[in-house]
């Protein structure tokens, strides 16, 4: 009997381990982020706004509804020389999207003459670029924080610079998501 009791002890256990386990990976595997594939930059500047997870043409694009600009390898934030908004950023390195859970207190810049908010060139910024087969590859680990125009923090990794995934260059593939900023 003291058998079959042990026995029924160790399955349960392993039950609710199991159980509790696929709940601990239900949860990291369903955080929320959005998507954007194939952003074109080739030929013209590509502003984006956050809040409305779009790219903002015409008249929007000289005030305050925008975060980003993008123009092939360069992202500007709408603040100082780049725009008429007060979007700041920076540019992590080594760092993991999903374990970014809260914005930085501190280190947000703007654009000015001097320097950018998202640095620009190899190994500077987002991307290495490879001489040999003139490709632009972003760096794993490299997650820009956005404070936006609204006050909202995003996350956001540049994932391909092709369109496709393996096409002409200068379309954006990246993922975002909101996040609270540190206290």
């Amino acid at each position: 009997m003291k058998k079959n009791k042990c026995y029924r002890n160790v399955f349960v256990l392993t039950l609710t381990i199991l159980l509790y386990g696929s709940h601990i990976m239900a949860q990291t595997s369903t955080r929320t982020f959005k998507m954007v594939n194939d952003l074109d930059a080739v030929k013209q500047k590509i502003y984006f706004n956050f809040d409305k997870g779009q790219k903002v043409e015409g008249a929007d694009t000289t005030g305050k509804d925008w975060d980003l600009v993008f123009a092939r390898t360069v992202i500007l934030v709408n603040s100082g020389i780049s725009g008429k908004g007060n979007t700041t950023a920076q540019l992590l390195k080594d760092a993991s999207f999903d374990k970014i859970l809260k914005a930085p207190a501190n280190g947000y810049l703007e654009d000015s003459q001097k320097t950018k908010a998202i640095p620009w060139g190899s190994n500077n910024g987002w991307y290495t670029y490879d001489m040999t087969n003139h490709s632009i590859t972003p760096i794993p680990g490299r997650i820009i924080i956005v404070h936006t125009s609204s006050g909202k923090y995003v996350k956001v990794e540049i994932l391909n610079y092709y369109k496709n995934g393996d096409g002409d260059p200068g379309y954006y593939t990246f993922k975002y998501a909101f996040i609270e900023p540190e206290n």
